[in-house]
């Protein structure tokens, strides 16, 4: 049995012949209840099934690709604007201008809601079968996959329900309490999951956290819940290390916290700033600390190189094993006028972000690169994914929580809570600032200048994550780079499929 188990160091090597059971099992769990009975009887079945739907969070339908550095990048208006007379970008520019009853952009609707629901009902599958054969497992195994399972379908929905559902719920709670909520899938079932409203889905998604976090805080090696010896029998296969490739203690913190923001009311900024604070309080006690289960540290302009995409900072990321293949056409560094899909900032906009701050480095050639090729646009790419580094442990990860969006979340509640502490919110902004190397510090702002410095913060720090457009959308930004129309529900919320709409789901 132990030739069945999944290693997760092969899982960031990309050993894809190796995942070859595990994806299998991905692809087929809607078989006979025969096989799962059989596949779930032992611990090694678990495993594999959790990293299956790992696995399937890379796919490029979900974010390996679309779901994370670039259909929200599009939407968030990050980089320079698409043309729509270069056939291979149409849709980027149709997503770009929200033009989304377009063939291309229904497709990738289609895609990506069909494999996020497939994830989720991978994990709800496991998650009946933990319970029903709960002998076969210790109790570690058991606290630690299930609580990743129900992170996992908690992690999905909320993200479904950012794309496809309404934003700026704090400013307007009564009327999107009672809209009705993307499907909160819980069972596997041919039937059906009926709708609820946005209050009932956030008691849904937010009963998932709570028991994830109240599992993984009593035996995640990362809340160092035991010693490291203690796991040493359980770990021959690797599955407790790297452990911010899954959605471990802290990690499901931050989603808490990240969950609680996008609801936005004054009792959930109380209960986002604690979850945000115990992130920050960990990931201090874990810094530079190198153990079986991570590497955690503040980077520096120098780490970069060895650590692409900001790694030491990284609270959850996924190893996609393409990830070369999937942003060799988007990131170039030295592109020129015949490449056609270079996502590139102009050195106008490069300025404007970053204030003209030459000591920030995440505006100077150590997270943007200027193509040097004499290009006639000769703008700026990121090199979070850079193509030189896409190899080993750290090269292909694509970040989902990094470190500073604690910060930032913190100093937004501390800002706007129901007893605003603006001290401790400068604080918060200005400790990413220095680590970033800007050492002026933040002094005698009010909230609304502090939410000001927040928005600067989150452009400089996220480019390529797929972060800017739901902070535009959670707080109701009229106005976008780029864009000239005013913003409103009609580009903030990404229809549905065609298909959920006509089997009669409302939007």
């Amino acid at each position: 049995m132990k030739k069945q188990i999944i290693s997760i160091a092969l899982l960031l090597a990309g050993a894809a012949g190796t995942l070859t059971s595990c994806e299998n099992w991905l692809d087929v769990t809607s078989g006979s209840e025969i096989r799962a009975e059989d596949h779930f009887k032992n611990t090694e079945g678990f495993r594999q099934a959790l990293i299956g739907c790992y696995i399937g969070m890379t796919d490029e339908t979900l974010y390996g690709k679309d779901m994370s550095w670039l259909v929200p990048e599009m939407l968030g208006q990050q980089f320079e604007p698409y043309s729509i007379g270069v056939a291979a970008t149409s849709r980027e520019h149709y997503l770009q201008t929200y033009t989304y009853g377009t063939t291309s952009v229904k497709s990738f609707i289609d895609a990506s809601w069909a494999k996020a629901y497939n994830v989720i009902v991978n994990a709800n599958e496991a998650l009946y079968y933990i319970d029903k054969n709960r002998e076969v497992l210790n109790d570690t195994d058991y606290s630690v996959i299930k609580g990743e399972l129900l992170a996992i379908r908690a992690y999905i929905h909320l993200d479904l329900a950012r794309m496809f559902g309404y934003g700026n719920w704090g400013a307007r709670k009564a009327e999107i309490d009672a809209k009705n909520a993307v499907p909160y899938v819980t069972t596997v079932s041919k039937n059906m999951t009926a709708q609820v409203s946005m209050s009932d889905f956030f008691t849904l998604l937010t009963e998932d956290l709570d028991e994830a976090a109240r599992l993984l805080k009593a035996e995640d090696p990362i809340a160092e819940a035991h010693e490291w010896s203690y796991y040493a029998d359980m770990n021959e296969d690797g599955f407790y290390n790297w452990r911010n490739l899954h959605l471990n203690y802290y990690a499901v913190r931050a989603l808490q916290a990240r969950a609680y923001l996008w609801e936005g009311s004054a009792e959930s900024k109380e209960l986002a700033l604690q979850a945000a604070e115990e992130v920050i309080e960990g990931f201090l006690a874990m810094d530079g600390k190198i153990g079986n289960y991570n590497h955690f540290a503040w980077m520096t302009s120098s780490d970069v190189p060895s650590y692409p995409a900001l790694a030491l900072e990284q609270v959850f990321a996924l190893n996609v094993a393409t990830l070369r293949d999937l942003t060799a056409t988007f990131f170039i560094e030295n592109y020129t006028d015949n490449d056609n899909m270079p996502l590139y900032i102009i050195p106008e906009d490069v300025q404007s972000i970053y204030e003209g701050i030459t000591s920030d480095w995440r505006s100077q050639n150590n997270l943007l690169q200027q193509t040097a090729s004499g290009a006639s646009s000769a703008g700026y790419t990121s090199k979070k994914y850079n193509q030189n580094s896409t190899s080993g442990y750290y090269g292909n990860r694509v970040p989902l929580i990094r470190l500073p969006e604690m910060y930032y979340i913190a100093a937004e509640c501390y800002a706007t809570g129901s007893t605003p502490n603006l001290g401790l919110a400068m604080e918060r902004l200005n400790t990413v600032r220095e680590k970033r190397g800007i050492y002026t510090p933040l002094t005698g702002l009010d909230a609304a200048q502090i939410m000001e410095e927040v928005a600067k913060e989150y452009r400089k720090e996220f480019i390529a994550e797929g972060v800017m457009f739901y902070f535009y959308k959670r707080l109701g930004y009229e106005t976008v780079p780029h864009r000239t129309e005013p913003m409103d529900d009609s580009k903030y919320v990404v229809p549905y499929p065609d298909f959920e709409t006509q089997m009669g789901r409302v939007q």
